[in-house]
Parts: structure tokens; C-alpha cells; sequence
């Protein structure tokens, strides 16, 4: 039994290692000064370390068919972007359009409601009345005035 009761707690042991959660790497642990965005050089270093290098060649250097195709490119980036700008656009009309339309909509039944509530007021202000003008008739009713007791004449 004891050999068993040690190889019973090696295994937990061991299941207790392996289910440790493994720690994650802390990306505020980094605490390096970055390199300022303004300074080509310090760019240039950080592009370098990503991985990454453009230089622009200059123009002088280009093969006429390299410097057709990035006039080509160009091109098509710029009828790109002014086909987005028109998109934008339109889309920023539309939404205006569809705003004043919902607010148009919300002013109408705002109007409604105040309305209807202004009529709910009245209706029941003109039923006070007439209830106070009817328990008074009963009052004088059963206080023994004859003509109150007499069923009231049509408006």
C-alpha cells in the first residue's frame, strides 16, 4: 500500500505540473522609449527591424517601363480615392436626408401626442364639470328642491 499511495502522489503531482497554466508573455512589460515617427532615420531603423525597407528610387534611375506603370498605378490609386471621396459623399447626403426625414417624423408625432393629450385634458376637465353639476343635483334632489329631481333638459 505504501508503494501505491507514492505512486498515486507522484501522478497527481505531475497532472497538477502539466494543468499549470502557462504564462502568457506581457505586452506591458516592454517599457523601451519608441522611436520618434518624425525622424527618418529612427523610421527607417524601426521599418528595419520589422522586417520592412521601401526606398524610393529616384526617377533618374527608373526604366521607362517602371516609370509607366507607377504613373499607371498612381492613377488608378487616385480614381480610387476620388470615386471613395464621391462615395463618402453620397453616403453623408443620404444619411443627412434620412436624419431630417426621422426628425421630421419625430416632430409629427411629438405634435400628435401633445395634441392628444391636450384633448385627454379637456374631455376630462368637461367631466369634472359635468359630475360636480350632477352631485349637486343629487344633493339638491335629496334635500327636497323638486326641480332638481327633474330629469335634466337636452344641451
Amino acid at each position: 500500500m505504501i508503494i501505491r499511495a507514492s505512486l498515486i502522489c507522484a501522478l497527481l503531482a505531475a497532472t497538477a505540473v502539466q494543468a499549470a497554466p502557462q504564462e502568457a508573455p506581457d505586452p506591458y512589460r516592454d517599457q523601451r522609449a519608441l522611436p520618434d515617427p518624425n525622424d527618418p532615420a529612427a523610421r527607417e531603423a524601426l521599418e528595419r527591424a520589422r522586417g520592412e525597407a521601401y526606398h524610393r528610387a529616384e526617377d533618374s534611375k527608373q526604366t521607362e517601363e517602371e516609370l509607366r506603370l507607377t504613373r499607371a498605378l498612381n492613377d488608378e490609386i487616385a480614381a480610387q480615392n476620388s470615386l471613395a471621396d464621391r462615395a463618402d459623399e453620397a453616403a453623408r447626403l443620404e444619411y443627412d436626408a434620412a436624419l431630417a426625414r426621422h426628425q421630421i417624423e419625430v416632430r409629427r408625432i411629438e405634435d400628435q401626442a401633445r395634441a392628444a393629450a391636450e384633448a385627454t385634458r379637456a374631455a376630462q376637465d368637461q367631466y369634472d364639470r359635468d359630475y360636480a353639476a350632477w352631485r349637486e343635483r343629487v344633493r339638491l334632489c335629496q334635500s327636497g328642491v323638486r326641480s332638481a329631481c327633474a330629469p335634466p333638459t337636452p344641451q
